[in-house]
C-alpha cells in the first residue's frame, strides 16, 4: 500500500514531518517500510497485514494517524446532486449467484464529458502508482485509494438489453479485458453480463466492450460487494491480479458500498459534469451490529502498565468506534462494519495499546510458578521407547504424514477404519494422511539402499490417522514403526551376521522392557508379512500390532531388492500402561534356588503360554523365569520341539527348605500337563 503524505494531510491536520508520521504508523502496526519524495510530495511504501483491510486506503490510513496523534479526522464529503430521473433511461438489475455477491448497486449518470482528469487528481493517482485513463475512470481510482470500495464504470450505451446480470460464468466463455487481452473463463468463476454477454469479471477487471471513452456519453457506475474467496480463485486462475482484487479477495467495508457511490458519483459530476439520474441496487447484505464489552480496569492489569479509563474510551473513539453504555468497570463498545478482525475484549485491549505505545509499556519480568511436571507421562514413555531403541542399535527418522492412496491400501490389516483423504492435496502422493508408518519406513530404506547405505536399523515414533466410527471425527494414535536390512551391526564376538526376525522381534522386547509391560505374540495373519516369519502383537487383549518380512510383492513397489523386516505398534494403550517410576527394592538377604524342567511341546506352542502358567502355577516362590534353549532335531519328534527354562524360587524373609521348592516345582509340572498337554525330558 502506498500513502501520500500532503493527500493525508486533507483529512487529518497534522504538524509532525513525513518522517515522524512513518514512525508513529509503523510503530501502531502500519509498518511503513520506505519514503521517497514525489515532486513537493512524500510517498511512503507500507507492509499491511492481511487482518487489517481497512488499512487498504487514505481514510483508513488517516484514521490511524489520528488515533496516534490524536488529531480529528475529517471525512470526505458524500453528498450528492439531486438526482434527475429521465424518461426511457432504465436497468435491470439481478443476481443470479447471491453467495457471491450478496450486495450489487448500479447509478445511472448521464450526459457526462470524457476527457483527461483534473490536474489534482492525475497528479494524486499517479504518485500512488496508477495510470491515469480519463476523467471518469480516474475518479473510480481516486475513491479506490481513498475510501478502499473498488467501483468500475461502464458505458451505459454499450450495455446491451438494458440488464445487469451478476452470474457465474459458463465453462468457455471468453472476454476481452480492458488490457486487450481475450480470456477463457471457468465455470464458476463470478462476472458481470449483460442481456447478450459476459462484460466484466466480478472484483477483478471489467471488458473492453464496455469501457468508458471519449465517445462516452451514459455511464453506469457499479459498487458492490463480491465474495473474497470468489475473487482471490478467479485472480488466481486467470493470473490476472488488480488493486480491486487485491482488496475484495482481503475483505472491503460492507458498510461503505453505497457511501462510496455516492463519493464517486459526486466527483464525476464535478470533473465530468452530466446529472444523476437513477439508482438502483440488489441483494440483501446485512451488517450486524457487533458490540463488545470491555473491562476497562483490565486493560491496565493485562498491560501492567496505568492507562486511563478516558484515555481508552478516546482511543477507541478515534479508531472509529463509540461507546454505548457504561456499567461499573464495563463499557459495551460498537465496533464498525470496517473492522472486521475485532471479536473479543482482548481485541480491544490490543488497540489501546497499539496506539497508546508498546515502547511506553516497561519491560517486567511475570512471575514464575514452577511447573509441578514439565513432561506429561505419554512424552516420558515416547522419551523411554527411542532411549530403548538407540540402545539397541537404531537410527530414529521422521516421515510424512501425508501418503499416495494405493500405499495407504498395501497393509490394509494395519488400520481397519477409513482413512483420511485431503480435499485439496498438493499431489496424488500427498493425498492421505497416513494410515500407517510401514510406506513411510520403506520409502526410506528404499532412498537409502539407492545411496549404497545397505545396513540399515531404523525406528519412527509417529502418528496414525483414521476417521471415526460415522466418520464425522477424527483419531490420531501414536505409533512405532521398525525397519532393519541389511547386516547387523557386528562386534569382534559374534561377527557379522544378516538383520533377521529375531533382531526385530528383540528390540520390540526391548521397548516391551523399558516400559515394564508384558505383550503377547502369537501367529502373523497380515497381508503384505511373509507368513513363515511373521507374528501379531497383543496387548491388555487386543491387537496392537505386527512384526515380520515384508513380502517381496511390497519390496517390488518400493525398488527393494534385499530382504526388509518391519514392525508396527500401536502406543495409546501402552503409553497407558507403561510403569515408568523406578522403585528400589532391597538386595535379597536369603539366598535363591534355581531348577530347570525341559518341556516337550507342539511346535506350534508359544513359548509365552508356558512362562505365563509358571509364573502363575509357582505363586509367590517363583521370582524368575527365563528361557534358556529351544530345540528341534535328533531324538525329538517331528512336529514337536523341547523348550527349557529356568525358574528361580526364594522368599525375602528367610530361606526355602528343599521339600517346598520340590512341591512348587511339581505343582509347576502337573499345570503344565493338564492345562498345555505337555511332557517333559
Amino acid at each position: 500500500m502506498k500513502l501520500s503524505y500532503e493527500w493525508l494531510k486533507e483529512y487529518v491536520d497534522l504538524n509532525v514531518s513525513a518522517e515522524e508520521l512513518a514512525k508513529g504508523l509503523t510503530m501502531s502496526g502500519s509498518e511503513v517500510e520506505s519514503i521517497h519524495e514525489a515532486g513537493s510530495d512524500k510517498i511512503m511504501g507500507l507492509e499491511i497485514t492481511s487482518n487489517r483491510p481497512d488499512c487498504l486506503n487514505m481514510i483508513g490510513l488517516a484514521r490511524e494517524a489520528s488515533a496516534v496523534f490524536d488529531k480529528d479526522l475529517k471525512m470526505p464529503e458524500f453528498k450528492i446532486a439531486k438526482e434527475v430521473p429521465v424518461k426511457g433511461v432504465s436497468i435491470e438489475c439481478a443476481i443470479k449467484s447471491a453467495a457471491l455477491c450478496p450486495k450489487y448497486t448500479a447509478r445511472i449518470i448521464q450526459g457526462v464529458n470524457v476527457k483527461p482528469s483534473s490536474e489534482k487528481i492525475r497528479k494524486r493517482i499517479e504518485a500512488l502508482g496508477l495510470r491515469p485513463v480519463n476523467n471518469v475512470v480516474d475518479i473510480t481510482n481516486y475513491c479506490l485509494m481513498e475510501l478502499g470500495q473498488p467501483m468500475h464504470a461502464f458505458d451505459l450505451d454499450k450495455v446491451k438489453g438494458g440488464k445487469i446480470v451478476v452470474r457465474e460464468a459458463k465453462d468457455g466463455e471468453k472476454i476481452v479485458t480492458i488490457d486487450g487481452v481475450e480470456r477463457k473463463l471457468e465455470k464458476g468463476m463470478l462476472v458481470i453480463a449483460d442481456a447478450e454477454r459476459v462484460i466484466a469479471i466480478a472484483g477483478v477487471m471489467g471488458g473492453k466492450d464496455t469501457e468508458v471513452s471519449s465517445a462516452t456519453k451514459n455511464i453506469l457506475l457499479e459498487s458492490a460487494y463480491f465474495d473474497p474467496v470468489s475473487v482471490r480463485r478467479t485472480a488466481r486462475r486467470l493470473a490476472l491480479p488488480s488493486d480491486s482484487s487485491y482488496r475484495f479477495e482481503r475483505g472491503v467495508d460492507k458498510g461503505m458500498i453505497r457511501s462510496a457511490s455516492d463519493r464517486a458519483a459526486a466527483l464525476i459530476v464535478k470533473e465530468a459534469g452530466g446529472e444523476i439520474s437513477c439508482f438502483f441496487e440488489t441483494g440483501d447484505l446485512r451488517i450486524a451490529e457487533r458490540v463488545i464489552d470491555l473491562d476497562v480496569d483490565k486493560v491496565s492489569a493485562t498491560l501492567g502498565v496505568a492507562i486511563d479509563r478516558e484515555k481508552a474510551k478516546k482511543i477507541l473513539a478515534r479508531l472509529g468506534m463509540s461507546v454505548l453504555r457504561e456499567k461499573g468497570p464495563v463499557v459495551s463498545v460498537a465496533v464498525p462494519s470496517f473492522r472486521e478482525d475485532l471479536h473479543s475484549g482482548i481485541d480491544l485491549v490490543e488497540e489501546v495499546a497499539r496506539i497508546f505505545g508498546y515502547h511506553m509499556i516497561p519491560a517486567t519480568l511475570p512471575p514464575i510458578t514452577p511447573a509441578v511436571e514439565r513432561k506429561t507421562a505419554a512424552r516420558k514413555a515416547k522419551e523411554r521407547i527411542a532411549e530403548a531403541l538407540v540402545d539397541f542399535g537404531l537410527n530414529e527418522i521422521m516421515t510424512y504424514s501425508l501418503i499416495g492412496d494405493a500405499a495407504a491400501k498395501r497393509f490394509p490389516g494395519l488400520s481397519g477404519e477409513e482413512a483420511v483423504v485431503l480435499a485439496n492435496p498438493i499431489s496424488e502422493d500427498h493425498k492421505v494422511m497416513t494410515p500407517h508408518l510401514l510406506d513411510g519406513m520403506l520409502k526410506a530404506v528404499s532412498w537409502n539402499l539407492n545411496r549404497k547405505n545397505n545396513d540399515l536399523m531404523l525406528f519412527e515414533i509417529g502418528k496414525l490417522y483414521s476417521k471415526t466410527a460415522g466418520g464425522k471425527g477424527y483419531k490420531e494414535i501414536p505409533a512405532l514403526s521398525i525397519g532393519m536390512t541389511g547386516m547387523v551391526r557386528s562386534n569382534w564376538l559374534e561377527g557379522a551376521r544378516k538383520a533377521g526376525f529375531y533382531d526385530v522381534k528383540g528390540s520390540l522386547e526391548a521397548v516391551f522392557s523399558a516400559l515394564r509391560v508384558t505383550p503377547e505374540f502369537t501367529e502373523n495373519g497380515l497381508d503384505g508379512i511373509m507368513p513363515s516369519s511373521g507374528i501379531k502383537i497383543k496387548g491388555e487383549s487386543q491387537l496392537i500390532g505386527y512384526a515380520g518380512e515384508v513380502a517381496k510383492k511390497i519390496l517390488k513397489d518400493y525398488d527393494i531388492e534385499q530382504e526388509v523386516f518391519v514392525a508396527q505398534i500401536k502406543l495409546d494403550s501402552l503409553l497407558d500402561k507403561a510403569a515408568l517410576d523406578i522403585k528400589y527394592r532391597p538386595v535379597p538377604r536369603f539366598p535363591f534356588s534355581t531348577r530347570d524342567v525341559s518341556v516337550l511341546c507342539d511346535e506350534a506352542l508359544a513359548s509365552d503360554k508356558v512362562l505365563e502358567i509358571i509364573s502363575g502355577s509357582g505363586e509367590e516362590l517363583v521370582k524368575e523365569v527365563n528361557l534358556l534353549d529351544v530345540y528341534k532335531g535328533k531324538n525329538i519328534p517331528d512336529g514337536k520341539k523341547s523348550l527349557t527354562y529356568s525358574i528361580k524360587y526364594g522368599l525375602d524373609n528367610r530361606t526355602l527348605r528343599d521339600e517346598e521348592i520340590e512341591a512348587a516345582h511339581s505343582k509347576i509340572k502337573d499345570t503344565l500337563v493338564s492345562k498345555l498337554k505337555v511332557s517333559f525330558r
